[in-house]
């Protein structure tokens, strides 16, 4: 079989929206039907609210499809590039806010019963350079000097593990793994049991804020609403003026593949990443090889581009990258090769809460660590829009704040 550009994900697929015109008034339009926009529906009625509408518009291209299931403690940077950002005790708060994110996942899915291939075996961060080797080395050191579990694994015991051409590597025990699209289904028929409505094929041209709600500017006409919430991620500054001129999030393209089912049995199965992250990995639940990233090796870093075309220079480059960092003694046969568009946010963390308008609220921009993110930012969002008590850290993710700045 040759390689398709279907997410392997999309083999169980995505639910999708009614395609009739949607209705011309709502208490809340969300707009992205992700795991950040059927997280918020989910939240929101949690808290009370009704007269919810979800819209998106070309479901299946949602980064939430094209991902590569990781569920992770942390962010997109090691604890070392973190503390060198933000502060060291600052870095510690937000990597809290990370663990607990992921538990909410864990309790979503308890919650929901929601069948999901959840498994939490944890997350390895192996080094292919001397510099990425001693990052992880002071990373794991940083975070047991905070309380966190993290552990130095060596070059003699990662290569007992099936890896080659490798240093050492930082493992957390703590991360997880789960199928995107049976996670977020999941948490939409939720929603949808819960009396929320959703529409698809509805483009959101812009967002128009005045005293008396948000007019909602679709290609299928305006719908007017109380507020409006942005779960669209990189696709934000397409219809959001606030996005667009402050440049908050930047669109830019990831690429993964994955093999057909192999018979070589894999001694690490559960999420890995090597080169600072810039190539990240997982065992599917039929053992396949599924490895995404390489695009640092790209001139333009696949920064600035909403095309989920594949660009060859990077399939290659992954399907090499595995021949020369697995022992794997049989020909790898590669089956899926697809892209998607994940955002980067300006600030390295997601832009969570009230916009310049008190009426149009944001949970986007997750650099690459969706899944978990997505999820408990929405239940953070949730707790804002409500006004409930919200953690510390929610300042650190005020789109009002960050963006006026």
């Amino acid at each position: 079989m040759s390689e398709t550009n279907l997410p392997y994900w999309l083999e169980v697929p995505a639910i999708k929206g009614d395609l009739a015109p949607p209705p011309k008034n709502a208490s809340i339009v969300i707009v992205g039907s992700g795991l950040s926009g059927v997280s918020a529906g989910y939240f929101l009625q949690k808290h009370g609210f009704e007269d919810i509408l979800i819209l998106d518009y070309k479901t299946e291209e949602s980064a939430t499809y094209r991902n590569c299931g990781h569920i992770l403690h942390g962010t997109v940077e090691s604890m070392k590039a973190f503390s060198e950002i933000h502060g060291y005790e600052k870095a510690k708060e937000l990597w809290q806010f990370s663990i607990d994110i992921c538990q909410v996942v864990q309790s979503t899915i308890l919650e929901l019963k929601i069948d999901a291939d959840y498994r939490r075996d944890g997350y390895l961060v192996i080094a292919i350079d001397k510099s990425e080797e001693l990052e992880c080395q002071v990373s794991v050191k940083l975070l047991k000097k905070a309380g966190f579990h993290s552990e130095f694994i060596d070059a003699i015991e990662i290569s007992k593990l099936g890896f080659k051409n490798c240093l050492g590597a930082r493992f957390e025990k703590g991360s997880a793994q789960a199928h995107p699209v049976k996670f977020r289904n999941g948490v939409l028929n939720e929603y949808l049991r819960g009396g929320g409505k959703y529409h698809s094929d509805v483009k959101v041209t812009k967002l128009e804020d005045s005293s008396s709600g948000v007019l909602v500017q679709t290609d299928k006409g305006p719908i007017h609403s109380d507020a409006v919430v942005i779960a669209a991620n990189a696709y934000s500054p397409l219809f959001s003026d606030f996005f667009k001129t402050r440049r908050l999030i930047e669109p830019f393209r990831g690429q993964i593949i994955t093999s057909k089912p192999l018979k070589h049995q894999f001694k690490v199965k559960y999420p890995h990443s090597f080169d600072h992250g810039y190539e990240y990995a997982l065992i599917t639940e039929d053992n396949r090889l599924m490895i995404g990233g390489w695009r640092n090796y790209s001139p333009t870093k696949e920064v600035g581009i909403y095309s989920i075309e594949t660009n060859p220079l990077i399939t290659d480059g992954l399907k090499k990258f595995a021949e020369n960092h697995y022992e794997i003694n049989e020909e790898i046969q590669w089956q899926y090769s697809w892209a998607g568009i994940m955002g980067a946010s300006q600030t390295s963390l997601p832009f969570i809460g009230p916009t310049n308008s008190d009426r149009i609220f944001s949970c986007a921009g997750y650099t690459g660590h969706g899944f978990s993110w997505a999820h408990g930012s929405a239940a953070l969002l949730a707790r804002i829009i409500a006004g409930s008590s919200v953690p510390s850290v929610a300042k650190y993710f005020s789109p009002k704040t960050l963006g006026l700045k």
